[in-house]
């Protein structure tokens, strides 16, 4: 087979790109457009070890560790971290996505006996054109965009939810609001963020409008409907969504406080965390 490597490089770019959005669904962290072009451009890039020759050992070994090099740079590259046993497990898995899908490669290569899949060098080449491909892109783009639709749709007619915030020995219990609408994320780790509209929280960290007092938060831009602002927020305790059967989901995320505008407390939260 000849391997042209245009489509090789454009290939694994998709792939790479695929396996980052897998990734960012299942921990819910929202992915950067620069960062995800640049970590698909890094993993695309090394996909050029196909064309090494792995037949030696001393070869195969050196294939090996740039496959590894290849993954460790794309996940730096696509994402902040706030530690490293988080990277830890973003690595572990980012290579459970990859193994599945590389797995469902192989068996179809397999029982189908395709001329069109070809793996070598850890690496994937799908002897097609640039025009199949991008159309392939689109038609998949297009299905998921309806699924995640139709299963926010879902989600967002569910009667009512409970918010708790722990922090300490410290615990809050207000009404939520699943609001696909709310996709505010921090801007530094990409971690997004469940909105807390409540003054009893306000004033139990001491917040002012004049942002004075910010030890352990830092100011978000947002945009609503009604203007836009600055939000402070926080890593600080942890937030668990109780449905109306007492379903529990702790989701990770970061917690935005204000005071609420009718002495109402609820909690806004995207209802694609509770996935």
């Amino acid at each position: 087979m000849k391997i042209y490597l245009d489509v090789l490089l454009a290939v694994n770019c998709i792939l790479t790109m695929i396996y980052l959005e897998t990734l960012a669904k299942l921990v819910h962290r929202k992915t950067k457009p620069l960062r995800l072009f640049a970590a698909s451009c890094t993993g695309g890039l090394f996909s050029l070890i196909m064309v090494m020759n792995g037949n030696t050992y001393f070869y195969a070994v050196i294939i090996t560790l740039l496959k590894i090099l290849g993954i460790l740079l794309t996940l730096l590259i696509c994402f902040r971290y706030k530690s490293p046993a988080q990277y830890l497990r973003y690595l572990a898995v980012y290579c459970l996505v990859r193994l599945v899908y590389t797995g469902v490669t192989l068996v179809y290569w397999q029982i189908s006996d395709s001329k069109i899949v070809f793996v070598r060098n850890y690496t994937i080449y799908f002897n097609i054109s640039l025009l199949k491909m991008v159309l392939a892109v689109i038609t998949a783009y297009a299905v998921l965009t309806i699924y995640e639709k139709i299963n926010r749709k879902r989600l967002d007619n569910a009667i009512s939810y409970e918010a708790v915030y722990t922090s300490g020995n410290y615990e809050l219990r207000i009404p939520a609001v699943a609001d696909s609408g709310n996709r505010l994320c921090d801007s530094f780790t990409g971690m997004p963020v469940v909105i807390f509209y409540c003054n009893e929280l306000y004033e139990h960290y001491n917040l002012s409008e004049n942002y004075e007092n910010l030890s352990g938060f830092r100011l978000c831009p947002y945009n609503t409907i009604n203007g836009n602002g600055l939000l402070p927020i926080t890593s600080k305790g942890k937030v668990t969504i109780i449905d109306e059967q007492q379903n529990k989901k702790e989701i990770k995320c970061y917690v935005g406080i204000a005071k609420s505008d009718n002495a109402k407390s609820r909690a806004i939260f995207n209802p694609i965390l509770l996935q």
